[in-house]
């Protein structure tokens, strides 16, 4: 379970990674008295063999990050086979 969380992680990052090292773009912040004209730009632009990797990457690692939470959230659930006792004596020997 550790396992496949840390290669969630690590797939997100390297796609990150990929997409943002490799781009051609700009930003631009503009502030401005109606709070309404004031405005964030990002231009992110990558091309070519990071773009695909990028993003195949880090969509990857979402799907990875998603079965990851799911396995979490199994695992929570209580076993109905053991009786609340066992489950207790089993607590205090991890």
């Amino acid at each position: 379970m550790r396992a496949l969380l840390v290669i969630a992680v690590v797939c997100i990052a390297v796609g990150l990674t990929l997409l943002f090292a490799f781009c051609n773009g700009s930003t631009g912040v503009q502030f401005a008295y109606p709070f309404s004209a004031a405005s964030v730009h990002i231009d992110v632009t990558t091309t070519g063999l990071p773009a695909v990797s990028g993003f195949i990457a880090t969509a990857a690692g979402t799907v990875l990050l998603a079965i990851a939470t799911l396995v979490a959230f199994v695992q929570l659930m209580p076993d109905r086979g053991r009786s609340a006792v066992k489950r207790r004596e089993n607590a205090f020997e991890e």
